[in-house]
């Protein structure tokens, strides 16, 4: 079988979106008379059955607060059933919270089918604030739909010249800094405190002190590239 290209200019193939809105008759309203704000961790759409399965992070004032968010959670008409609830280790008023809620009629929903490859979003006040990656030809679509379901205050795109970043490549990285970085991690080189330092690192892989830091720092300086693409977002929001 010979596979024929199209010839794409791949600088102007993704677009990198931003907009904020409130969203009609979705549970993220909910959020107008609460003091919470839901970060999506990460979302599995399935649009036959008209379902999405999501776990998100919420930051909460208070156990009453949460008490409540959740009654009128479990009472909105677009959850079909509520999940787990866990304290995250990072600090006691963030939650981890899975759901599955209806897939027709969401901003997910939406972004899923206009082929979203990356989303970051923050919820609060009742306002969706979010940031996607899809093709630029869908773009002019997506902010058409996004004004029949509710209130856009701001919506903004440009080229994503380098949208492969947002995937974190797996060959970014050399076998060897894959292998330390993890190692260092599970030996505790990023605890706080430190449990094991580039000696204990150096000595587990038969290695020189000098000849780990420089793998360590080439995978930290990859790892941090992420950094790149939050400044991105900033500067698209600032535009």
């Amino acid at each position: 079988m010979i596979l024929k290209y199209a010839p794409l200019n791949l600088d102007q193939k993704f677009s990198l979106v931003y907009f904020r809105m409130t969203h009609d008759n979705c549970w993220s309203k909910i959020t107008e008379k609460h003091d919470v704000m839901i970060h999506t961790l990460k979302l599995l759409p399935n649009k036959d059955r008209d379902i999405i399965y999501g776990l998100f992070e919420l930051k909460v004032k208070g156990k009453r607060t949460l008490r409540d968010f959740l009654r009128d959670l479990n009472r909105s008409g677009t959850i079909r059933k509520l999940g787990g609830l866990s304290i995250s280790e990072l600090k006691s008023n963030i939650y981890i919270i899975d759901l599955y809620e209806t897939y027709s009629g969401m901003i997910q929903g939406k972004l899923n089918d206009y082929n979203s490859i990356f989303d970051f979003d923050l919820v609060k006040y009742g306002v969706e604030e979010k940031y996607a990656v899809i093709p630029s030809e869908n773009v002019n679509e997506l902010k058409n739909e996004l004004q029949s379901m509710g209130q856009l205050f701001d919506f903004r795109a440009k080229y994503f010249p380098n949208f492969y970043e947002v995937l974190t490549p797996y060959f970014n990285f050399t076998p060897i800094e894959m292998q330390i970085i993890i190692e260092a991690y599970n030996l505790g080189y990023y605890d706080i405190p430190r449990r094991a330092g580039i000696r204990e690192i150096a000595e587990y892989f038969g290695l020189s002190k000098s000849t780990v830091q420089e793998y360590i720092r080439n995978a930290e300086s990859k790892t941090m590239s992420n950094m790149k693409l939050f400044r991105m977002l900033n500067e698209l929001k600032r535009l």
